[in-house]
């Protein structure tokens, strides 16, 4: 049987700042992962062809998920079209 820890965490928030000023810091994050998601199942789907089959593209996006993410991240911070999604968003 293991033996309880009592060992306590003694972490406070104290002097710490917001890493923004904007109230909707969670809402940018979600937008910007969302946004990575969908971009990287488009570039899985160009790779697999225009006839290819969703089961086909499900199963290319999950072999190189990896590499299309950081496909998908890197377009997302170097293109002006995606200026909106990126994280944090530019004030």
């Amino acid at each position: 049987m293991r033996e309880e820890e009592t060992e306590t965490c003694n972490f406070t928030f104290e002097g710490l700042e917001p890493p923004r000023n904007s109230p909707f810091i969670w809402r940018d994050a979600v937008r910007h992962r969302h946004a990575v998601r969908l971009l990287a199942r488009q570039l899985a789907f160009k790779e697999t062809g225009e006839h290819a089959t969703a089961n086909e593209v499900a199963v290319h996006l999950k072999e190189h998920q990896a590499r299309l993410t950081v496909e998908a991240e890197k377009l997302i911070a170097t293109s002006s079209s995606f200026a909106d999604w990126r994280f944090p968003r530019p004030s």
